[in-house]
């Protein structure tokens, strides 16, 4: 007995109480959802960590490493030392850098 809920923000979550194993909540597309209202553009950082998550929801940590790459990317976190202590990230960031030159 599947079930969809609506958050706040308009994304409509789908869970199944009765089934034996839970299943991870999956998030719809707002785009290919009817009657879900106005998409917001593209360039939203929301918007791009949402992409990022369903491209990698299998990978959650790959998911999380694309977030910090956007986050930086938009806020400027690294130089700030947020990411001091997590060569992972630092390397990921110094990679998509280059990949912009």
């Amino acid at each position: 007995m599947e079930m969809k809920f609506r958050t706040q923000s308009g994304a409509i979550v789908t869970a199944d109480p009765m089934a034996e194993r839970q299943t991870p909540l999956e998030l719809a597309d707002p785009a290919a959802e009817r009657g879900v209202g106005q998409v917001e553009p593209a360039h939203l950082l929301r918007k791009q960590i949402e992409g990022v998550i369903r491209e990698y929801g299998a990978d959650p940590a790959e998911a999380a490493l694309a977030v910090c790459v956007i986050l930086d990317g938009n806020l400027g976190l690294a130089e700030d030392g947020w990411f001091d202590d997590d060569e992972t990230v630092l390397n990921a960031i110094i990679a998509g850098n280059q990949a912009d030159d």
